[in-house]
């Protein structure tokens, strides 16, 4: 009983100290602009034939003469990978009907250029000069600095944050104010992809003169944010 009576006062001078204890909830807010680092590029490629093993053999062929290509450019710093292969029937549509006519085989080539400014135009270029094709070149932010934008981006947030809630706490005549609670870990971040695609669908005669592809990504934006309490006393 002499507990309880003990716990009695203790419980209500508890409450009374939390009552005092008043919270400024703000969302602290930050972006940054960066230059995309590295291009992405795709091919897709396709052989017919009358047979599947003809059809096959010179899509391998194809395949292996750009990465062939790709070796021997003189560029070091890129990523080679195939997928999505498919063999099927050449299925030929007409005036409400339709025909088989051998088989096609297809597959696509990525190429992951980690170098835009050194590498993307000797990459277009071998490209060109290899096989009668199309590609798309698609413009993007690393992994690597994407990671290394993330320590700024949570400082100029939690900068943000305590700067609003100065800003509340002066418009209310608050003196002072200390973080109380964070909260990190948005699982959506931001991510603002400004500029438009380069694409490249380009079939011609490799002895023919030309000039070399131009490329000028734009800049990305990269947001993020965190939630700060800030407790004060009345």
């Amino acid at each position: 009983m002499k507990q309880i009576i003990f716990l009695i006062p203790m419980f209500l001078l508890t409450l009374g100290l939390m009552a005092q204890n008043q919270v400024i909830e703000v969302e602290g807010k930050s972006e940054i602009r960066i230059m995309p680092d590295e291009a992405l590029i795709l091919l897709s490629l396709n052989e017919k034939a009358m047979k599947v093993a003809d059809a096959t053999n010179a899509l391998n062929k194809k395949t292996k003469s750009i990465e062939d290509a790709l070796k021997k450019s003189g560029v070091k710093d890129y990523e080679f990978f195939v997928d999505n292969y498919y063999v099927g029937v050449n299925r030929v549509y007409g005036r409400n009907s339709s025909k088989d006519s051998g088989y096609v085989a297809s597959q696509t080539l990525r190429v992951r250029v980690k170098s835009i400014e050194k590498d993307l135009v000797k990459i277009t270029e071998t490209l060109h000069q290899t096989a009668d094709m199309g590609f798309n070149v698609q413009f993007s932010v690393s992994d690597r600095l994407r990671k290394e934008s993330e320590k700024e981006l949570i400082e100029l947030a939690v900068a943000d944050a305590r700067s609003k809630a100065e800003i509340i706490a002066n418009s209310l005549g608050i003196a002072d104010i200390k973080v109380h609670r964070v909260s990190y870990g948005n699982t959506q971040k931001d991510f603002f992809p400004m500029a438009r695609e380069s694409k490249m669908m380009m079939a011609m005669d490799v002895a023919e003169e030309r000039t070399e592809a131009t490329f000028r990504p734009e800049e990305r934006k990269l947001n993020d944010n965190v939630t700060v309490s800030f407790s004060f006393e009345n």
